[in-house]
């Protein structure tokens, strides 16, 4: 069962990576996350074949999530919060 968050973007600030790239830790709605595995990585190109995203799904103590960097913005967003 996933909790979609529908269009609405959900900003998190991350406050630290893991080997440059994947997220290691992050803030959403006041509460820190650490991310114990990265589960799937991905990106979305559009079709000028810019990067757009790069999506992660990550596994931490509270549960799975789906990250997503906005590349053309430095941006972080939560898309999906997973729950089992």
């Amino acid at each position: 069962m996933s909790m979609r968050l529908g269009n609405r973007q959900e900003p998190i600030r991350l406050l630290a990576r893991r080997h440059n790239y994947f997220p290691q830790r992050f803030l959403w709605r006041g509460e820190q996350y650490n991310v114990d595995a990265v589960e799937r990585a991905w990106t979305e190109v559009r079709r000028n074949r810019k990067v757009a995203r790069h999506f992660f799904r990550v596994r931490c103590a509270e549960g799975t999530f789906v990250l997503y960097q906005d590349a053309r913005l430095n941006a972080w967003y939560l898309a999906k919060r997973v729950r089992g």
